[in-house]
């Protein structure tokens, strides 16, 4: 199956497909598709990617449009940088959140902007009827309503911080989007997320719920978020879902050519590597952790393998000046996810055909 032009929605492509399947009531006209076409037509029946309308040397001002419920984006204007708050909370919230993001970059990590050069950051709201599920695609946000059954609300703190992190890694590393590459771009998005918003609330590690997607369900659903950062696999279970499936060690890594080498899946393994270093540091995240992370990023290259990247998470760490204690903790965080560090060891746990969003488990 040929790639395509992909979008980095909120919920997992192998999430929603098993949301149509569960909920033949709701989504039977899309019952027979595989996840690509569902993703595709969950997105918009004419999806483009509009990247080089935002890109820019600026101040990355907010822009907030409202879609009025239709799919032409970015829509209306709503409320741009500097303007008086609308009327709408929603639209009131999307800017907000944008702009706590962007104070962390620049206050956190000395970074302007999502592409490091004050591009601006856009979001529209409202976006379609009822639409499940928030996106960035190379250019902007865009945030659905929820059905209110299942979804209260994809305008959240996290959810912006988690997408928005994709425009930052992605055009900076040329980062491959498969296998362990990928689920690495998932993992820094997961922690961007949740660092963020820690930061705005002054939450420390021990206090934090490690939750991604917290208030993202509606009442009655079972469920705290779409992921557990600490417990990976223990997100949800509602027969409306399914079952959180993520693998917190290397022992249950989920070997699979779909979900582009079970991205979504195995992004579990890092991201418990990385709150049991923070809480093993306490405290609050920027402050340590969180700049071991973004320091490592880099030179961890297009194609990092687990190991090549917690190999340079320790490095980034010696070269920050961090003491041997902090090295230590790190060290064991990863032995704890069955990582072992290495230069060298590249990914041999990814088939490497397929790649697509195929909806194949293939649990192994």
């Amino acid at each position: 199956m040929s790639k395509f032009t992909r979008i980095n929605g909120f919920l997992p492509p192998h999430f929603v497909e098993g949301l149509v399947a569960r909920n033949p009531e709701k989504f039977g006209y899309l019952l027979g598709n595989n996840s690509e076409t569902i993703q595709l037509l969950l997105t918009s029946s004419s999806f483009h990617n509009p990247y080089h309308r935002f890109v820019g040397g600026g101040n990355s001002d907010r822009e907030v449009y409202d879609a009025k419920n239709g799919q032409s984006r970015p829509g209306s204007k709503a409320r741009f940088e500097g303007d008086a708050p609308s009327a709408d909370s929603v639209v009131n919230d999307a800017y907000e959140f944008t702009g706590h993001v962007r104070a962390y970059l620049k206050e956190g990590h000395g970074r302007s902007g999502i592409d490091a050069s004050g591009m601006r950051m856009v979001s529209t709201v409202h976006y379609g009827r009822k639409y499940n599920n928030a996106f960035w695609d190379g250019s902007q946000m865009t945030y659905g309503d929820g059905d209110g059954e299942i979804f209260k609300s994809f305008v959240l703190l996290v959810v912006g911080g988690h997408e928005l992190r994709h425009g930052g890694t992605e055009p900076a590393s040329g980062a491959e989007y498969y296998g362990q590459s990928g689920a690495l771009n998932e993992h820094y998005s997961d922690v961007m997320g949740e660092s963020i918003e820690m930061w705005v609330k002054k939450i420390p590690v021990e206090r934090h719920d490690w939750i991604i997607g917290n208030g993202i369900f509606a009442d009655g659903v079972k469920g705290t978020g779409i992921r557990n950062m600490l417990n990976p696999g223990t997100a949800y279970n509602d027969s409306r879902l399914g079952k959180d499936p993520q693998p917190g060690h290397m022992d249950k890594y989920v070997k699979t050519s779909g979900d582009n080498g079970g991205v979504h899946y195995n992004s579990g393994i890092p991201n418990r590597a990385f709150a049991l270093f923070a809480l093993s540091l306490g405290g609050f995240v920027w402050e340590k952790a969180g700049k071991i992370w973004y320091a490592a990023r880099p030179p961890a290259g297009r194609k990092p393998s687990f190991a090549q990247f917690a190999f340079h998470s320790i490095e980034a760490a010696k070269a920050l000046g961090y003491g041997g204690d902090v090295v230590t903790k790190l060290q064991k965080a990863w032995s704890d996810v069955g990582v072992n560090p290495s230069k060298t060891a590249v990914d041999v746990d990814t088939p490497d055909d397929g790649g697509d969003f195929d909806g194949h488990d293939d649990h192994n």
